[in-house]
């Protein structure tokens, strides 16, 4: 007769267990622009196919629609958008006049991408391009000093700004962008005023 033994089982994952936040699918702290009057939009990721097209990423909080015939910077040179796909959340693949062959592309990898910001529309009465707020003051409508908005996150119902207070001690505070909270904003003076919801400093 012979003696059974019970294999262990390895345990089930909890159904219920939650899940880590998952890493920005895009960069958020662009490079400081090539010149004046010049923004970062975002950067080539690789050459896509054998035509010298190329797979380009925007960053977050600066959806800026390029359009055939922009004149854009790559790497602070010029160059002429001659075609222009989607692809993907925040994706795209630019064609540019002269760019005609993948061994040419594969020199774009990596390359950051800069467009003139007076080159585009102004925005619809109320909202701001991402580049506008990046770096301004926030003020809470009691005139305190909250910190300067340094990224902007997106999420699936609004934006939120990510403002770093002026000490070093402190922690960076998220500003949810609702009409709630945000009182003004003032370009000009470059600043922002709030009014925080209890619990949020």
């Amino acid at each position: 007769m012979t003696s059974s033994r019970k294999i262990p089982r390895t345990p089930k994952r909890p159904q219920n267990r939650k899940r880590g936040p998952r890493p920005p699918s895009v960069p958020t702290a662009p490079v400081e622009p090539s010149a004046p009057g010049r923004i970062v939009v975002g950067e080539i990721r690789r050459p896509w196919g054998r035509y010298g097209d190329l797979s380009a990423t925007l960053y977050s909080g600066l959806e800026t629609p390029i359009k055939p015939g922009w004149k854009i910077y790559i790497n602070g040179e010029t160059h002429i958008v001659e075609d222009i796909k989607t692809a993907g959340k925040g994706g795209m693949v630019l064609s540019l006049e002269g760019i005609n062959g993948s061994h040419i592309a594969g020199g774009f990898r990596k390359a950051v991408i800069e467009i003139d910001s007076d080159a585009l529309p102004p925005p619809p009465d109320g909202m701001y391009y991402g580049h506008q707020l990046i770096g301004i003051k926030v003020v809470t409508v009691e005139g305190d000093e909250v910190g300067t908005i340094n990224e902007i996150i997106e999420t699936g119902a609004n934006d939120v700004y990510g403002v770093k207070p002026a000490s070093p001690d402190e922690q960076d505070v998220m500003v949810p962008a609702l009409k709630d909270v945000i009182v003004s904003v003032d370009l000009e003076a470059g600043v922002m005023t709030v009014k925080l919801p209890e619990g949020l400093i």
